[in-house]
């Protein structure tokens, strides 16, 4: 019998270790992108709606002192060691690459620099094909890094956690080839940083939000307002400094996944019913 059916990952989470820990049989799948718990034990159900409706009155309870997600409004999980705890290894990864990158100029001199660079011609990817991501991982003032990997924290866990780690990279390489290509073409090979990856992941989770906003993590139409708003400040304003043609062609890129894999997932729903 299905006891409840959740699109937060972590509530299911709860009540599947609470009920387990109470010697109920639980049994958990998904369905229309939300996770369902079943107690095949029909002996037990009684009892397992009980005290499944008793730990949930005792979360809305706290829910004022539950932090919530500045991305999306949703209760953000109760994880043991914090922020750090909250993501998974692609968006570690990218944080602890892009910092150890930023650091080599001090120590090593700028020869990792020059090699992780865009090449001077397309051509140049043929013999160093890592060259159409690497830029990514390229940033020239502590300003520059903190605010791309703040975002990159921030959005990267959300696909991570609700997704996958491969949607993550998968995502994240796409959005960057297209949005260094495109920063090539505009203005040749000196730049960097991650705020074209960053720019694809809030189309990817604004588009696929949008299409499936049972998934329950939507984001928030301020954040959506407020980057879309920087990025035609730097547009009007900074357009000398800033690496604008990344911005967009990322911000494009990443809408047009977010509407493939949107679509994709809400078809499976829609065929399961």
């Amino acid at each position: 019998m299905e006891l409840i059916r959740t699109p937060q990952p972590e509530l299911a989470d709860l009540i599947e270790r609470t009920l387990t820990r109470n010697g109920f049989q639980v049994e958990r799948h998904e369905a229309d992108e939300q996770c369902v718990l079943v107690i095949p034990d029909p002996g037990q159900y009684p009892h397992a709606r009980q005290l499944t409706e008793e730990l949930i009155a005792d979360l809305k309870r706290g829910q004022g002192r539950q932090p919530l997600e500045p991305l999306t409004g949703q209760p953000q999980p109760l994880l043991s060691g914090g922020w750090l705890a909250s993501m998974g290894w692609v968006t570690k990864t990218g944080l602890v690459l892009c910092v150890a990158i930023f650091l080599t100029p001090y120590l090593l001199g700028d020869g990792v620099y020059r090699a992780l660079l865009f090449p001077s011609s397309l051509e140049g990817l043929a013999s160093q094909p890592w060259r159409l991501i690497t830029p990514m991982l390229l940033h020239f003032s502590i300003l520059h890094i903190i605010f791309n990997l703040l975002w990159w924290a921030d959005l990267g866990r959300l696909i991570e956690r609700h997704q996958s780690s491969a949607q993550l990279l998968l995502v994240t390489l796409v959005t960057a080839g297209i949005s260094n290509v495109a920063q090539f073409l505009h203005s040749g090979p000196l730049f960097g940083g991650l705020s074209g990856v960053v720019y694809g992941l809030l189309g990817y989770l604004w588009i696929y939000g949008r299409l499936n906003p049972g998934a329950g993590y939507a984001l928030r139409r301020e954040i959506v307002l407020f980057m879309l708003a920087w990025m035609v400040i730097c547009f009007v304003g900074l357009s000398s400094v800033v690496a604008n043609a990344a911005h967009l062609a990322g911000l494009v890129s990443g809408c047009l996944l977010g509407g493939i894999f949107g679509l994709m997932a809400r078809g499976k729903s829609h065929a399961r019913v």
